[in-house]
């Protein structure tokens, strides 16, 4: 039975983008991956490259087979999806699921390419293609994932993609993307109630490459919450200079922009003392439901 479920793999057709072919593995092309890796290659019609399966992900790959065994049903949530670049048939990277929706209906999304193919835009046309598929299943009301706080070039493929950062926990930022809503009369009616919604930030030192005079330590931060409260972590402190390049845009972080907006793909300001070399970044922590005249003297009736 199990087997027969997972040969149904094979009926799920490849997605394609603009430049690639995104192709589901069978059982027996996860195990290539460990194994055989010339074999994928050619299985996926691709060249062989003589690559090999990075042996950090050896432990991915094996944990995935064991979820498409124990739950042969969600299978197709469980396997990796090979990324083969048209131009050259060339299998550059994967991405795939990490189980199916849970029970608030979230599916968790993971990818890697290879370092030769990525700052080219093929994780972004990747996450998209996958993003527009899972939102197909009536049961995915959000994807999500996660990136090292230090891995810039993945968070802006989230944020290219829409992806909203929600939560920052040790070294790892967490993003968001929501089913857009079927009636958009909804947000209108929202809208005519005269409440909004802003975005919490937290404004953390990611780096200091130079010499700070302010004794700012990696990590230090500092928060804006509703709407417009700052406020510091017990014992906290932050430099005034820092403090004066960063609060400008806070405003407009505050607020869901374009997504082709630079506000939306740009997080990072630095600190005007050309010796501290002092980087922050602009994290969203939480979305906010506000009242307009909570924080407006003008009445929303008389607007």
């Amino acid at each position: 039975m199990i087997a027969h479920i997972l040969a149904h793999l094979e009926n799920y057709a490849p997605l394609h983008t603009e430049r690639m072919r995104l192709v589901p593995l069978t059982l027996a092309q996860m195990q290539m991956q460990l194994d055989d890796y010339p074999g994928l290659e050619r299985s996926l019609g691709a060249r062989v490259t003589g690559n090999r399966l990075e042996k950090e992900m050896h432990r991915n790959v094996a944990r995935g087979m064991d979820y498409m065994l124990q739950e042969p049903n969600d299978a197709i949530w469980n396997t990796f999806w090979a990324a083969v670049l048209e131009e050259d048939s060339t299998f550059v990277g994967g991405i795939g699921f990490k189980g199916p929706a849970n029970a608030e209906g979230e599916v968790e999304l993971g990818y890697g390419f290879d370092v030769p193919y990525r700052n080219r835009g093929l994780a972004t046309e990747a996450v998209q293609a996958m993003t527009e598929w899972a939102f197909e299943e009536p049961a995915v009301t959000a994807v999500t994932a996660e990136t090292n706080y230090t891995n810039i070039a993945s968070a802006r493929v989230l944020q290219k993609n829409g992806f909203q950062l929600y939560a920052a926990s040790n070294h790892f930022l967490h993003w968001r993307k929501n089913r857009q809503p079927v009636h958009p009369t909804v947000e209108k009616k929202s809208n005519a109630d005269g409440n909004f919604t802003l975005y919490d930030l937290a404004v953390v030192v990611e780096a200091i490459d130079g010499n700070c005079t302010c004794d700012m330590r990696v990590g230090d931060s500092f928060y804006l919450r509703n709407s417009s409260s700052l406020s510091l972590p017990p014992g906290g402190h932050f430099c005034v200079y820092a403090l004066q390049a960063v609060l400008p845009l806070l405003p407009a972080k505050q607020r869901q922009n374009h997504p082709a907006d630079w506000m939306e793909t740009d997080s990072w300001a630095v600190c005007p003392d050309p010796a501290c070399k002092l980087l922050m970044r602009v994290d969203r922590t939480e979305q906010r439901r506000l009242r307009h005249d909570d924080v407006s003297p003008i009445p929303w009736e008389s607007v």
